[in-house]
């Protein structure tokens, strides 16, 4: 065994156990002292790839994963690697593919079937989600991921015994997975056993489950348990962006005081404006990016969206390295600077607690005639946005309209409740808080209606 061997295999040792603690910066250096050394060393590469897909740095993931199967094409856990990369890169179509040839290679990678799995639930293909699940839990039937996603596709196609058997599968396999206390006690929520409901997601300490938890309570009549539950709430720390929009909602709906200090009126926080004049090349560049967003893979009407009749991308568009797509991008976050400033002496958390460290999302929605986008909230998000690229020229009175409400979800209709409708124009970029109900208008145009919205989202 000669000296450079022995120096390579303690230094890929050393790399190997700082990933294994995730101290990713420290392995990627030894993986690259190994690499500059031995370009072809297949389990550097691989292991190169694995931490930008930690990263979030999904093209050099893709580039490395692609890199590995050329030097070993029956490398299974490259291709499902691979998969990962494009389906971050919103490659839905790519991603299927890789993820099918690591199992034609592999039969038994759970993970790429678990993941084939969520690709088909999130393209409303439920039937293929349910079989791929079920071929992900025969190999791992241990896999409490894998039930709990199986319990969210039943869900989906209202297969509520099945859902609620996956669930409690789940939850006995490992009784501290919380998401699956949370997905049962919302399928109770959802089909209105309240006090099931808020029996399993009160067990959840997370947000989403805590104001789950608040409109079952309101949902079920005791005002009194809400105003109390809303007051302990308050007190802890008033950034919830869900109970923000519960208590906007019912603090009008009852005609009481709003004690929920993120956003207490959402509605003065919308923002329109029309950015045209301030792009020189404002038609070309609309050609450019229009052009540039056919490349991407579109889904119809994915499950866990609110668009119907349309079409949406999936991952972020904003990882793309494009120059119309940064472009945009820049502007946004100048405008997003604009509207800080503008209301800069507010005193709702929305604006005094503002995350200095954030992170921006954003996705494309394509809707055809007669599409729309439900009513609904961006509980992740803080600032929410909609870019108008492309709207029919021959709309009615308010049709592709984006109206907003302090209703959506099971929330009750009130007539008396506030609305604000704003019929956009190409080139207008809209603002408003992510705790806002807002929908869009059905259509009954031929045209295409192009739109790309965002979320500021807080930066853990």
């Amino acid at each position: 065994m000669n000296k450079d061997f022995l120096v390579l295999k303690s230094t890929f040792d050393k790399a190997v156990k700082a990933y294994k603690i995730n101290k990713l910066n420290e392995a990627e250096n030894f993986f690259i002292s190994i690499f500059k050394k031995n370009p072809n060393h297949l389990e550097t590469i691989f292991y190169l790839g694995m931490i930008a897909l930690k990263n979030r740095e999904f093209d050099k993931a893709k580039i490395l994963s692609q890199k590995a199967i050329k030097i070993n094409p029956t490398f299974a856990e490259a291709h499902h690697n691979l998969g990962q990369s494009f389906k971050d890169l919103g490659e839905n179509g790519k991603a299927i593919a890789s993820y099918k040839e690591a199992i034609k290679i592999k039969p038994d990678l759970f993970a790429s079937y678990n993941n084939l799995g969520n690709i088909f639930k999130e393209n409303n293909e439920n039937n293929k989600a349910v079989e791929y699940f079920l071929k992900a839990i025969k190999i791992n039937p241990k896999s409490f991921e894998a039930y709990n996603n199986l319990g969210i596709v039943y869900k989906l196609l209202k297969d509520y015994k099945k859902a609620g058997e996956c669930f409690k599968n789940a939850i006995e396999i490992n009784s501290k997975f919380y998401m699956a206390y949370y997905n049962l006690g919302k399928m109770y929520k959802e089909t209105k056993k309240y006090e099931e409901a808020i029996k399993y997601l009160k067990i959840v300490n997370t947000k989403r489950a805590k104001a789950e938890v608040l409109e079952s309570i309101y949902l079920s009549n005791d005002l009194k348990g809400y105003s109390n539950t809303l007051k302990d709430f308050s007190s802890a720390d008033g950034l919830n962006l869900r109970i923000a929009t519960i208590a906007s909602y019912v603090a009008k709906k009852e005609n009481i005081k709003n004690h929920y200090p993120f956003c207490v009126d959402p509605f003065k926080y919308i923002s329109v404006q029309n950015i045209k004049k301030e792009i020189k090349d404002s038609d070309k560049f609309s050609l450019d990016l229009s052009k540039v967003l056919k490349s991407y893979d579109f889904v119809w009407q994915p499950a866990s969206k609110s668009t119907t009749g349309g079409y949406h991308t999936s991952g972020n568009l904003f990882n793309s390295k494009n120059l119309e797509i940064k472009r945009l991008e820049a502007i946004i976050k100048e405008k997003i600077k604009v509207f800080r400033t503008q209301y800069k002496k507010n005193k709702d958390f929305f604006i005094t607690k503002w995350p200095v460290k954030n992170e921006i999302e954003a996705w494309h929605v394509k809707l055809l005639k007669k599409g729309f986008q439900t009513s609904h909230i961006h509980p992740s998000g803080w600032l929410s946005g909609c870019f108008y690229l492309k709207i029919p020229n021959d709309l009615k009175k308010d049709e592709g309209a984006i109206k907003f409400t302090l209703f959506g979800y099971d929330y009750p209709f009130d007539q008396k409740l506030p609305v604000y409708t704003y019929t956009p124009k190409v080139f207008d970029l809209v603002l408003f808080p992510s705790s806002l109900f807002h929908e869009t208008i059905p259509f009954s145009s031929q045209q295409e209606r192009h739109v790309i919205a965002f979320d500021i989202m807080p930066k853990q």
